[in-house]
């Protein structure tokens, strides 16, 4: 079993402190596929538009994803900046759902609901019944798209960095936890050695690919990382603080190409085998990190250089 380092240790910059921003994925709505991206303003909340929509069983009011409705994957999401709009499409429906991508209360945005995303209250504001209809029909009961609503702040409180070092108090919109997730290319292509097949970024969700510039970088470095800079032409170099290991669910477990859960168990039954890696929750399968910037309003973008500036433990010792 490959696990992370665990002592922290006196830190020198050495080449496998260096990488590079490979792939930028946003997740305007939660649980649909990604759109790729060359650059992003970083966001309190994340990449632009990330996770700001979210679907909801009109019904209980449970938050709804590929665990349960895995044909979510099938549902393209297209972000259009010049006409301000959402577009989304999915292969059984005859039309698209367009959103605004800017959405106002009171014009575009109706009622207000509350929605537990795992450990926290999140609020939103319902997208109308337009979206409500084209979702439901698709996935097959009733459903409600929710916005995050801009006048409620969901702040992280887990796995926080020193409030004197980080000067934005993380938050998010109805990501899971932390506004930003990591992976690396090398753990990843490790991954791929020890499953039966082929997966792909998305099976993971990140918003963030790094792919080491050594050759010889080992997988999972990322798990001892704490503190990571992004070097920025225009602006000084700017931090992201790694909080914690991503548990993973059941999702990866989809099959991508046509919207269902596959039965035999895989990904998840073989990486349990080597992936069950956190000292503080040992049968938790993980891959991938957490991760909060420093502040915001800088870009992050496709190439930029990304160098390892501090390393440390990590341990998920509370819920995640």
């Amino acid at each position: 079993m490959i696990t992370a380092a665990c002592d922290p240790a006196p830190f020198t910059t050495s080449s496998n402190d260096k990488w590079t921003v490979s792939a930028l994925y946003t997740y305007p709505i939660k649980s649909c596929q990604p759109t790729s991206l060359s650059s992003s303003l970083v966001s309190e909340t994340g990449l632009l538009y990330d996770r700001l929509w979210m679907l909801t069983d009109a019904k209980s009011g449970r938050f709804v994803t590929q665990r349960q409705e895995p044909q979510l994957a099938l549902i393209k999401v297209s972000i259009d900046t010049k006409s301000s709009t959402l577009e989304l499409s999915a292969p059984s429906m005859s039309t698209t759902l367009q959103l605004p991508l800017h959405p106002q209360p009171g014009v575009d945005l109706g009622e207000q609901y509350k929605v537990r995303v795992w450990y926290d209250d999140v609020y939103g504001r319902c997208c109308g019944e337009a979206a409500q209809a084209w979702l439901t029909t698709f996935v097959g009961k009733p459903i409600r798209l929710l916005y995050k609503d801009s006048a409620e702040t969901r702040l992280v409180s887990r796995y926080l960095p020193d409030d004197e070092t980080c000067h934005l108090p993380p938050q998010s919109g109805f990501a899971d936890v932390f506004p930003f997730h990591i992976i690396a290319d090398t753990s990843l292509d490790h991954v791929n050695q020890h499953v039966p097949l082929p997966l792909t970024h998305h099976h993971f969700r990140p918003n963030i690919v790094l792919s080491a510039t050594n050759s010889d970088a080992p997988p999972y470095d990322e798990e001892t990382w704490k503190r990571i800079e992004f070097d920025s032409p225009e602006d000084k170099t700017w931090s992201m603080f790694v909080t914690s290991r991503t548990p993973r669910c059941t999702m990866p477990n989809v099959d991508l190409n046509t919207g269902t859960m596959r039965t035999d168990g895989e990904p998840i039954k073989s990486l349990r085998k080597f992936r069950c890696t956190d000292p503080g929750k040992p049968t938790y399968v993980c891959f991938g990190m957490q991760a909060t910037p420093q502040h915001a309003g800088q870009v992050i973008r496709l190439g930029q250089a990304v160098t390892v500036r501090e390393r440390g433990f990590h341990s998920l010792t509370q819920p995640l």
